[in-house]
């Protein structure tokens, strides 16, 4: 975001130029102690006074150079309070600027909700956007969502409390990112976000008022106009010596502050090479295994640590080999996508949509259908079939194709004791709209399970030779079978829906992508709960969805090998 650069710059040009007022104010304020006894003191400080306000090439005031106050001294001091002013100002606006777009983005990619959920959402945003412009300056590029999901999982934690107990989490992210205790983020790296983000709304903002005894309670504030005004009201009231004071501890004060803010900035950017260095493992993933080496071991601790759904959490905590399991699941997704983001890339594309094909089906389980959508770079997921029901090869066509509409589908039976008739088996009050999760957040539904085809299924060697020949990419559409990699059969098992998601919103928060995630697999299940009467619809046992599609489809690769993996009655 340009309101971000051009923030970020505005505030290294501040702390050059706060540096600078310090040591000059200190000589200024040397000079002025200098000043023969019998000289009008006061009619020096008017002159600063009055330069402070005029052109830096107009030579100081007779009574201020006989008084022994030199001209490179007030000259310098002048362009600096002018400088000041005019970078603190601009500070202000920028700030106000990246706030105003951040909460325009926060609605396009939360909607209204998150923004009246949580009071530091905006806050999480500019901090993640300002260390995202940081991060580009120092050539330590790490992608923006990487950024928002540490940013959301440490500082901004409260937010979203799921997840891991915040001092597990603390344990878990230290692991990953090389740091003795948790603290290091927030005390020995000097650094809190929400802080940093509060004292920059202190630059150009006037803390000292004329007349008033005591400074700021940081330099960061300190107007250098308003510090003559002060002083000038000293020596008018014969408390010279306390004036000359009072501009030394300013000095003083004002180099404080500009060190603090420096300080910050640096330990945020220590914060983002380690986030960088993070990042470059999970791309950089080796084949599959069976086991994890320490990377692999520190990226689990990292994504522990910074997950906040409950959901994910207790199945990366439940089998023993869940976390090695994961770790082989993000290669997959990374492997599978790897093309289609490059060719994104090339033509400065930001959105894909992902299909997921693979044997499916749902247990008597529940959970939140939010863990479908988990994070905004996952901008919804769409189900086709109603629960209960089976799709056939038809349907997972349309499905892949994208052309699907639900005034097509019709339902049919899978008993083989029944008839074959259309239209029969429809569920009651079936909407006509498709199954999206990111329109149903409130509901919960069944866990979906996916199940991997192997070499030994007739359909894997289909799908394999399509993706070797890169046929599954439809321009921005990707379709990802759920194939066990070759000689790879015992790293791969059953895995929830949303883990795969998961995974999915991982690799995009590494590369700045969103995508929709599609899914074309079976539902079904033996009995029914009366839970599934409150989402969407579902059909009794033994019922299947199809769609018409064109003959000479049914003689593309694709639909062959779909055929090969849907293989009940069809149309």
């Amino acid at each position: 975001m340009e309101a971000a650069k051009l923030l970020c710059d505005s505030l290294f040009r501040w702390l050059e130029n706060r540096e600078e007022c310090a040591g000059e104010l200190s000589k200024l304020t040397q000079e002025l102690e200098n000043v023969p006894q019998g000289s009008n003191i006061f009619q020096a400080f008017r002159a600063v006074l009055s330069r402070s306000a005029a052109s830096a090439s107009v030579s100081p005031t007779p009574t201020a150079t006989e008084a022994g106050v030199s001209s490179s001294a007030f000259n310098k001091a002048s362009e600096l309070i002018k400088e000041d002013e005019k970078v603190g100002t601009s500070i202000q606006k920028l700030l106000r600027d990246l706030k105003v777009r951040c909460g325009e983005d926060l609605k396009v990619r939360c909607g209204e909700a998150p923004l009246g959920a949580h009071a530091d959402e905006l806050d999480c945003e500019v901090t993640s956007q300002l260390m995202w412009a940081l991060a580009r300056r120092k050539d330590t590029p790490v992608p923006l969502d990487f950024l928002r999901g540490f940013n959301r999982a440490t500082f901004f934690r409260h937010m979203t409390p799921g997840g891991l107990a915040p001092a597990e989490a603390s344990d878990f992210i230290c692991k990953a990112l090389g740091l003795v205790l948790f603290t290091e983020i927030t005390s020995s790296l000097k650094v809190s976000a929400k802080e940093m983000v509060k004292n920059i709304k202190l630059i150009g903002i006037k803390a000292v008022e004329a007349g008033s005894e005591a400074l700021g309670a940081t330099g960061l504030g300190i107007s250098l106009y308003d510090l003559i005004m002060k002083s000038e009201e000293l020596v008018k009231g014969n408390r010279v010596t306390e004036a000359s004071e009072f501009l030394r501890d300013s000095a003083g004060e004002i180099l404080d502050g500009q060190r603090k803010l420096k300080e910050q900035l640096d330990a945020m950017h220590e914060i983002i090479q380690k986030l960088f260095r993070m990042k470059n493992l999970i791309q950089n993933l080796g084949g599959y295994s069976l086991s994890m080496n320490e990377d692999e071991q520190r990226i689990m601790a990292y994504i522990m640590g910074t997950c906040t759904d409950n959901t994910v959490v207790s199945w990366l905590k439940g089998l023993p080999h869940n976390q090695n399991e994961f770790v082989n699941l993000l290669r997959f997704i990374q492997e599978r996508l790897k093309h289609i983001l490059e060719d994104l890339a090339k033509y400065s594309g930001d959105h894909i949509h992902i299909v997921f094909v693979a044997h499916g089906s749902i247990v008597d389980q529940f959970m939140p259908s939010g863990g479908l959508v988990p994070t905004p770079n996952i901008r919804d997921t769409v189900l086709y079939s109603p629960w209960n029901c089976a799709i056939n090869p038809n349907t997972a066509f349309g499905i892949a194709q994208g052309n699907i509409q639900e005034r097509d589908r019709q339902f049919y039976t899978l008993a083989e004791d029944e008839e074959y008739h259309l239209g029969l088996y429809e569920p009651t009050d079936l909407p006509d709209h498709w199954n999206s999760m990111r329109r149903f957040l409130s509901h919960d539904i069944p866990v979906i399970l996916l199940y991997p085809l192997t070499p030994e299924d007739e359909a894997w060697m289909l799908f394999h030779q399509l993706w070797l020949n890169r046929r599954l990419e439809i321009e921005d559409r990707v379709i990802i079978p759920y194939l066990v990699p070759e000689d790879e059969v015992k790293a791969f098992g059953e895995i929830p829906l949303y883990m795969f998601i998961f995974a999915i919103s991982y690799i995009l928060s590494i590369d700045d992508r969103t995508a929709t995630v599609h899914l074309a697999a079976c539902l079904g299940l033996k009995e029914r709960p009366e839970e599934w009467e409150r989402q969407y619809a579902y059909t009794s046992v033994t019922t299947g969805m199809t769609v018409n599609i064109d003959d000479s489809d049914m003689e593309s690769e694709l639909f062959m090998a779909l055929r090969s993996l849907f293989d009940g009655k069809r149309r």
